[in-house]
């Protein structure tokens, strides 16, 4: 009958694929698997990858953009504006999963049902900020490594735990001085100095909004935003906020030879002449005032840069090598609301979006460590 079957969208950024399937209702929602795994952070951008079985194993997939991301799986992307949308392979029996930031956010299309390396994160990642619980109350579980094999570990929802910190702790200045930021592939690969050596005046903290004046530690933000979601294929965007003077080539001595405009970026990555240290950096203009620059090679988001601020750029928290582990709380101070929540709402998303802001505030209780104020 018709009314006991629905319709299924996925579709890249600039929608020059869209992906559809017919399913009985009762097979929704789809079970998400998500992967904390380094190597997925690297090649998305994002904290973390999510996957799903798509309904039709006949899916054509010969018009994408084909990547061998290992010997097990091979990702699928489009070619213009970089969005992953499948991935295939023995890891996933041979058939095709879909991204779930692909996924059009209709009520109950998906969910998340297991999470795997955390233990990758060192610091459990975006993990700790995801639902604990399904819709009927069963715990979604958490595993340090894989969850298969003989070697299994299941670890807590907030694995590794809250730890208080000292005054001094909450007070220290953002480090080390400089955080190595690359792709999966290594096409792309820069550094990132901390903010330590910025000045905090009345003045600079006002038009500076994206570093903490007390710590000076940069903005990191986590976003629902549907353009970011559709580009890096993840449901939540992780972005941190920077100069563009503190961004550098490896090996880079005294003042940074990186472009220091988004004007200056984009005339050199596509400059017949272009400077090889830009590596495999390319962009798509996703808006007149918009570019979001992504690795020409793997597809993992790189920066997302607005005409309006044209000496910063947004760059995706998943590509930072911190010590501190996943979330860079070494180098970065989040902030206190999950930001585009409303493009989230209606649809799947919305309790995605909701659990995580409130999940956020319970770790900050947790640890001690107070938020970043929204600038809006």
């Amino acid at each position: 009958m018709a009314d006991e079957t629905t319709t299924i969208t996925a579709h890249c950024l600039c929608k020059a694929h869209t992906f559809t399937a017919t399913v009985p209702k009762s097979a929704l929602p789809l079970q998400a698997s998500c992967c904390h795994c380094t190597s997925c952070r690297r090649v998305t951008g994002a904290l973390y990858s999510s996957a799903a079985a798509w309904p039709d194993p006949s899916v054509d997939l010969s018009q994408l953009k084909r990547f061998s991301f290992s010997e097990n799986i091979e990702l699928f992307s489009c070619q213009t504006c970089s969005s992953g949308l499948f991935c295939m392979g023995n890891a996933t029996g041979n058939k095709p999963w879909v991204v779930t930031g692909a996924l059009v956010n209709g009520p109950g299309v998906a969910r998340y049902a297991t999470h795997m390396f955390v233990g990758d994160t060192l610091d459990g990642g975006a993990s700790i900020w995801l639902p604990r619980e399904d819709e009927d109350g069963k715990p979604v579980k958490r595993y340090k490594q894989s969850r298969r094999g003989d070697d299994v570990e299941e670890v807590p929802a907030d694995w590794p735990g809250p730890k208080k910190l000292s005054q001094e702790q909450l007070d220290a200045k953002p480090s080390p001085e400089v955080t190595n930021l690359s792709c999966f592939c290594k096409g792309v690969q820069l550094q990132l100095r901390s903010g330590a050596d910025l000045r905090s005046t009345p003045e600079e903290d006002l038009r500076r909004w994206f570093v903490d004046p007390q710590t000076l530690k940069y903005t990191g933000s986590l976003e629902c935003c549907d353009s970011c979601r559709l580009s890096f294929g993840s449901d939540l965007i992780a972005w941190a906020f920077a100069p563009l003077s503190h961004l550098a080539f490896p090996g880079d001595s005294g003042r940074s030879e990186f472009p220091q405009t988004i004007g200056a970026l984009r005339e050199g990555v596509v400059s017949s002449d272009k400077d090889p240290r830009l590596g495999t950096l390319a962009y798509y203009k996703s808006s007149p005032e918009i570019e979001r620059y992504f690795c020409s090679r793997c597809s993992a988001s790189v920066f997302y840069a607005l005409h309006d601020r044209p000496d910063m750029l947004d760059i995706a928290v998943g590509l930072l090598d911190h010590p501190d582990g996943a979330r860079a709380e070494g180098l970065l101070k989040w902030l206190d609301k999950i930001g585009w929540a409303q493009d989230a709402a209606g649809g799947w998303r919305e309790g995605l979006g909701q659990t995580a802001g409130d999940l956020q505030q319970e770790w900050a209780g947790a640890t001690g460590k107070p938020l970043n104020t929204s600038p809006n």
